[in-house]
């Protein structure tokens, strides 16, 4: 009988600041805590590899993907290298059990390591409702976007057969796949994203934060977490809080985070007299530190799996105003732990901003109601989960050799 202490190698395709990258920091730190050996690899460094190492684990960084299968045989000879430095960590570190993020074409070639009783078992994560490649990640290729989906989906069908389990972060998630891949509920197990609660109930220096901002403690301070893509729905938030500065003349926002659309947000925001309110830090690591000196979260969010940065927020005792994508029923109580609004519609954005801000004994209680109800979502949860499902599907799969 294996006694649990699994070799889990956590694949991610880089380790950039963003939501799913935090899910895997989070989720190997209290692995590792649960008695599991967990190492990362990663296709592409980032500044969440100090983080890791500092944790006392193991990060690979493998070379990354040169060739689009436009250059087929090129692309060939490079999933073949690809293949072969897998093979060598695998190899390297005894590992037992794989656990894919944000990988797409190369989730099919970690499968083909799957085999008899030494090799690892195989685990694809899904961190999204909307999956599918996305226009903007096609940017020299655009006419390809309707062939690679139809690809992506006719072999994550494929892969059903031999993967030894899908691990969707919400319920919305599941039904997405379901919707996607066909009726495979067994292969779909549930395991909601947790955080790392200790992170962010730390006593700060709200003072000394603000004024590293050049922000008064007078002064009203939402915050957003989130990469600058569309499905973040940044323009709706901008949109929004021009209809509320001439109300409330001390509101500011912090938009934390960094991506492609920098550009465009920032012009927006100037096109809007937005300048002295809207202030983008970009990638920062100290987001338990800023949201514990803010007052207010926003979720601008177009879509979603089950987004990391909601309940960080709510870890935080911060009131919220989030949209109704998948996941934030399943975190939030409407009109409870905060306000929720339709995505993509800045008029009701505003609208439940305003509500928060008239009402400062409301939008108390609501911070406290979600401080509370985010113990439900911890990160050492998250890691049992996990660890049960390893332990299933290891003893399933002795049992069918």
């Amino acid at each position: 009988m294996h006694n649990d202490q699994f070799r889990v190698m956590h694949i991610i395709s880089n380790l950039d600041i963003g939501g799913a990258q935090e899910v895997v920091r989070t989720l190997v730190a209290y692995l590792a805590e649960e008695g599991c050996v967990p190492i990362v690899c990663t296709f592409k460094d980032g500044p969440l590899r100090q983080d890791i190492e500092r944790l006392g684990i193991l990060v690979e960084v493998l070379p990354a993907r040169r060739y689009s299968i436009v250059d087929f045989p090129l692309f060939v000879t490079d999933m073949l290298r690809i293949r072969q430095a897998l093979i060598n960590v695998v190899k390297k570190h005894h590992i037992e059990i794989i656990q894919t993020h944000l990988l797409r074409v190369l989730d099919f070639l970690v499968l083909t390591l799957r085999g008899k009783a030494k090799t690892p078992l195989v685990f694809l994560t899904a961190h999204n409702t909307n999956e599918e490649l996305q226009k903007e990640q096609l940017p020299r290729h655009r006419w390809l976007l309707k062939p690679k989906r139809l690809g992506y989906r006719l072999l994550y069908r494929l892969s059903a057969r031999s993967v030894n389990g899908f691990i969707a972060v919400a319920d919305g998630v599941k039904t997405e796949l379901l919707e996607t891949i066909g009726p495979i509920d067994d292969k779909i197990t549930v395991i909601l994203n947790g955080v790392d609660i200790r992170r962010y109930q730390r006593p700060v220096d709200k003072g000394a934060i603000r004024d590293k901002l050049g922000l008064t403690e007078q002064a009203r301070l939402i915050t957003t977490v989130g990469t600058f893509k569309r499905q973040k729905g940044h323009a709706y938030l901008i949109e929004a809080v021009a209809a509320l500065v001439l109300q409330f003349p001390d509101l500011h926002i912090l938009l934390i985070g960094d991506g492609d659309l920098r550009a465009a947000l920032q012009a927006q925001t100037s096109s809007l007299g937005l300048k002295q309110r809207i202030h983008f830090l970009g990638s920062r690591s100290d987001v338990p530190g800023l949201l514990a000196a803010s007052d207010y979260f926003v979720l601008p969010s177009l879509w979603e799996g089950l987004p990391m940065a909601l309940i960080e927020a709510m870890a935080s005792g911060l009131p919220i105003v989030a949209t109704d994508v998948s996941g934030t029923r399943q975190v939030m109580v409407p009109g409870e732990t905060g306000i929720v609004v339709p995505p993509g519609d800045a008029q009701q954005l505003a609208a439940a901003i305003r509500e928060l801000l008239s009402d400062s004994a409301r939008a108390q209680a609501m911070g406290a109601a979600a401080q509370r109800r985010i113990e439900d979502f911890s990160a050492k949860k998250q890691a049992q989960e996990h660890i049960a499902l390893y332990r299933r599907e290891w003893i399933g799969s002795r049992g069918r050799l």
